[in-house]
């Protein structure tokens, strides 16, 4: 079977010497919109197969938030062909496994499988893509245990905190939502909600399909044509294009929780995986907490010893989104203390750039991470995927050089951008009766 078979077509991406050990991609496309990424990799017996829309909280709206999430709980509960619970047996059975997750911008599932067994994959993702049942015991069922998960997230320190810090940095993105929802709105929202979201987002024109592992290329298509070309096309809602206003004034929210160890975070806005400072984020993330020789742990933690535990976040998202400082201090030390520590090194950091040794740490720890995680072939359909769903795949070719080519110049440039302390949102959860408190300074 050649590449131009019907209902599909596809081509070949080049690839950088410097990035060989992701060749081999193939992009495809079926006449109903859905695009398929596929690598063949024969150094082990395993196939993984995920399959990606572009949906997620982004795409909710005050009174049915967290339906996104929701959807992808049911996806596991009945089809056309598979009762409840079959598709965990069978997947147990064929000694494989899945999962399935939400963010933002996209809600994957995910089946790893031997690869003489590969196809069972395909055969129950076309299924879900165009017969999910929604019983509605089942989802009233379901329901319940997403309430049970908020409970849980409200028991836990940094769940809340970091939940309100991110509804807090937003006044008008839909990122303001938590991708579980609100309790609020998940009580409320129907099963006709659901079927119609559902009917909007899970279309082939709105999925990606990605395989990596031990197959052929030609067989995998000739497959995927078959389950998947007759689900006809959806007509997917457009996005809102949401602007945030400039941050004027910083932002403070502080909970009382029960709790002996108090909690901070520290969060600024962050470019999307679509701008060019994407990059330099990266670095700065390594560049202040990353090991005894980072700014911020070799401070807080190695030199002041304030602070037990720090780490930075940061992720591809499809519009501008947060970057956070996450410290755990020691019970005795004075968080007003810590915070000025942190907008130190900050302004710091903006006046005087990374010496070539830091920079160069910097860059080799983020190469590092980039080569771990594409190690297995689910890491590879999680990352080919992800930038596939966001902007491109091919966002990975681009990056190893990105990096390089930063001058410790351009890095202090895009830290002086994002980060003053007009612009941060600051959390804090200490011990005490439960509530909260915002504010804008």
């Amino acid at each position: 079977m050649g590449n131009d078979i019907p209902g599909h077509s596809s081509r070949n991406e080049s690839e950088p010497a410097n990035t060989a050990f992701i060749q081999g991609i193939q992009k495809h496309h079926l006449t109903n919109g859905l695009t398929i990424l596929t690598r063949e990799d024969h150094t082990t017996a395993i196939v993984s197969t995920m399959i990606w829309y572009r949906v997620g909280s982004r795409f909710e709206r005050p009174g049915s938030t967290g339906i996104s999430h929701f959807l992808e709980h049911m996806m596991f509960k009945g089809t056309q062909r598979y009762e409840k619970g079959e598709i965990d047996s069978i997947t147990a059975s064929r000694g494989g496994s899945n999962n399935a997750f939400t963010s933002n911008d996209y809600t994957a599932y995910y089946f790893t499988f031997a690869s003489d067994r590969w196809w069972s994959a395909l055969e129950i993702e076309a299924d879900r893509m165009g017969n999910n049942r929604f019983d509605p015991t089942e989802f009233e069922l379901e329901r319940q245990v997403i309430i049970e998960e908020i409970k849980m997230e409200r028991d836990s320190p940094w769940e809340t905190l970091g939940e309100a810090v991110g509804s807090h940095s937003f006044q008008k993105h839909p990122y303001r939502f938590p991708v579980i929802g609100t309790y609020e709105d998940l009580i409320s929202i129907t099963r006709d909600q659901m079927i119609e979201h559902y009917r909007q987002f899970y279309c082939p024109n709105n999925a990606i399909l990605v395989l990596v592992g031990d197959f052929h290329t030609e067989e995998v298509l000739e497959r995927v044509e078959q389950l998947f070309a007759p689900l006809p096309r959806g007509r997917v809602p457009e996005a809102r294009t949401v602007s945030e206003p400039p941050r004027t004034r910083q932002v403070r929210v502080e909970l009382k929780r029960p709790t002996e160890i108090p909690r901070m975070i520290v969060a600024f806005g962050a470019p999307s995986v679509r701008q060019r400072e994407h990059y330099a984020f990266h670095i700065l993330g390594e560049a202040l907490s990353q090991g005894r020789l980072s700014r911020l742990y070799g401070r807080l933690i190695e030199k002041e010893r304030v602070a037990s535990d720090l780490n930075t976040e940061f992720s591809e998202t499809f519009d501008p989104y947060l970057f956070s400082i996450r410290v755990e201090p020691h019970p005795e030390a004075d968080l007003g203390t810590i915070e000025a520590m942190i907008f130190e090194e900050i302004a710091t950091l903006t006046r005087e750039p990374l010496s070539e040794t830091e920079l160069k740490r910097a860059k080799i720890q983020c190469i590092t991470q980039f080569f771990a995680s594409f190690e297995t072939t689910l890491d590879q359909t999680i990352q080919l995927g992800l930038l596939e769903t966001l902007d491109r795949y091919q966002y990975w070719y681009d990056y190893i050089p990105q990096i390089n080519r930063l001058t410790a110049e351009e890095v202090a440039r895009v830290a002086a951008q994002y980060w003053s302390p007009e612009q941060a949102t600051v959390g804090i959860l200490v011990n005490g009766a439960i509530e909260e408190e915002g504010s804008s300074l």
